[in-house]
């Protein structure tokens, strides 16, 4: 069935039910489409499931924040699904406060909702008030899809301008190959894979912008499902740490009680146990994994997650590189052979956003809307496409 068509029947059925039944949020970054409070949102206003405004960005902010390296201060943006994070995964390079508790992490609009009591009828006493006061009612924003708590999104306001390329012209621009662990999280088995794509840099300089421009506050990286990254530009315009080679961690060599690792059939030339992988690192869109193209994302409708890779997926190298490591799931073992799961290690795998349709430069240009990338994003997974957005593009 086309993943369109899915998508709205996912969001008509919630909304062809009488009043007083619960709504379910279908769209809501998943790990958080069972909260009350989301769920409330899609009761009130059904005709929002599967929209942009069916998002924690709703109700929650971001924000940007600077670091300092080698006496440069860096700057970098962090998304609403970021900022809520940091409350429990804080920065020790950040100069600014971070949030540490849920309550600093909402917009207007939010603490608006808090106050007036988390529920049902909490939406319907601030519908005619204006949270983010741009002049606009919230129940006007949300009837036109806006955000109630961003003064920046109003009613009638066009769509940032946009920079749409195919895979035929990212493939035309200087094709660029690395192989490199992906260190999982939570995931059984960590991998060593060669990508093949551009360097994120080279992709933003073909969109007709400067990457070097000191006003550009880094990028956001944005998957069709609502899940995003935010990088900074350092980590765009420069080359990771040499990568660390590790061999015989798969269950053939370890049994699949300890096995930690997949390789590809094929390895390239030049690695060494525990030593580092020949060639540059960069931070990259790929459209190849072990010279296959990447397997197409589709949206699983029973748990709606994302399956697949491709067409393009963020390569995101280990800023710390290290060796593999059990995911947390799968740890403690009685291996014994040091390779159980460590917090202390770069797990990059997570920052890996898969089926990537945008990249916003950020900041977005001045009365401009944000693309809608939960409801035009699947479009261009089936077009083999992805749009470059925001500062520097012009309209």
């Amino acid at each position: 069935m086309n993943r369109i068509l899915v998508l709205l029947l996912l969001a008509c059925l919630p909304a062809c039910s009488s009043d007083d039944e619960n709504r379910i949020s279908s769209r809501a970054y998943k790990g958080h489409e069972s909260d009350a409070d989301i769920n409330n949102f899609a009761t009130v206003y059904p005709d929002t499931i599967g929209t942009r405004l069916d998002d924690c960005q709703t109700c929650h902010k971001g924000d940007t924040f600077t670091y300092d390296k080698g006496g440069q201060i860096v700057s970098v943006y962090k998304n609403s699904c970021d900022y809520c994070h940091l409350i429990q995964h804080p920065s020790e390079d950040f100069i600014e406060t971070q949030p540490t508790g849920y309550a600093e992490t909402l917009n207007p609009y939010g603490t608006d909702y808090a106050k007036a009591g988390r529920s049902r009828q909490a939406l319907r006493d601030i519908a005619a008030d204006d949270s983010d006061s741009d002049s606009f009612s919230n129940e006007e924003e949300i009837a036109d899809l806006k955000y109630p708590g961003d003064p920046d999104s109003q009613p009638g306001q066009q769509v940032a301008p946009l920079e749409t390329m195919t895979m035929a012209d990212v493939k035309a621009l200087p094709a660029h190959e690395q192989f490199m662990l992906a260190n999982s999280h939570k995931q059984e088995y960590d991998q060593y894979a060669a990508y093949k794509g551009v360097k994120v840099k080279d992709l933003i300089e073909a969109a007709g912008v400067d990457p070097t421009d000191a006003d550009i506050a880094g990028i956001t990286v944005i998957a069709p499902d609502g899940y995003m990254k935010d990088f900074s530009m350092d980590a765009v315009l420069n080359p990771f740490p040499a990568g660390l080679y590790h061999a015989g961690l798969d269950n053939a060599a370890l049994g699949t009680e300890c096995g930690l690792v997949t390789y590809p059939d094929t390895l390239p030339s030049g690695l060494t146990d525990g030593g580092a992988i020949p060639g540059e690192q960069w931070l990259m869109l790929a459209y190849q994994r072990d010279g296959l193209a990447l397997d197409p994302c589709n949206l699983d409708i029973t748990s709606g997650r994302i399956n697949g890779e491709g067409p393009f997926r963020i390569i995101v190298p280990q800023s710390t590189p290290g060796s593999p490591d059990r995911g947390s799931r799968y740890s403690p073992t009685e291996c014994n052979d040091g390779f159980d799961y460590d917090d202390s290690k770069d797990h990059n795998a997570g920052a890996m956003v898969r089926g990537v349709t945008g990249i916003r430069i950020n900041p977005l240009p001045a009365d401009y809307e944000d693309f809608d990338h939960q409801n035009g994003g699947w479009a261009f997974i089936d077009n083999q496409s992805v749009v470059v957005y925001g500062h520097g593009i012009n309209p």
